[in-house]
């Protein structure tokens, strides 16, 4: 199944290459964004996988190397793991989010984490503060 979706996701035009890691379930695509968005890429593979009504997203990392500032999302009260999920992934549509992943682990909904970085001529803090108090009040 894995090489047959890396062979489907090389032929969408603007992906230019695939490597999946079955033991760390995770996917790598570099692309091209002037030709294919992060939102379409993102939608082709979950349809591909049929998981498109599941937030299954559960860490990111776009990999720039621009103005990068780090911050730490504090969540005080977790409803649930698909909340969570739901959070990576508006973070992963979010302009100027650069990576995401939390310290979620199962047992503790309290105060939970989620490390982003940021491109802080794409978005300010104040956006990310907004972010934080509406993930907080989900």
């Amino acid at each position: 199944m894995n090489d047959d979706l890396a062979y489907y996701l090389k032929t969408l035009d603007g992906v230019k290459s695939v490597k999946i890691n079955n033991e760390e379930n995770e996917i790598y695509v570099e692309y091209a964004s002037n030709i294919i968005s992060l939102k379409l890429l993102k939608m082709e593979i979950l349809l591909y996988l049929d998981i498109v009504k599941i937030p299954s997203i559960v860490a990111f990392n776009k990999y720039s190397k621009n103005n990068i500032k780090e911050y730490r999302i504090v969540i005080k009260d977790l409803c649930c793991e698909y909340c969570l999920k739901g959070m990576i992934d508006d973070l992963l549509e979010t302009d100027g989010i650069i990576s995401a992943y939390s310290d979620f682990d199962y047992i503790n909904k309290y105060n939970l984490n989620i490390f982003i970085t940021y491109d802080e001529n794409i978005i300010n803090k104040k956006k990310i503060v907004e972010l934080e108090e509406q993930f907080n009040s989900y």
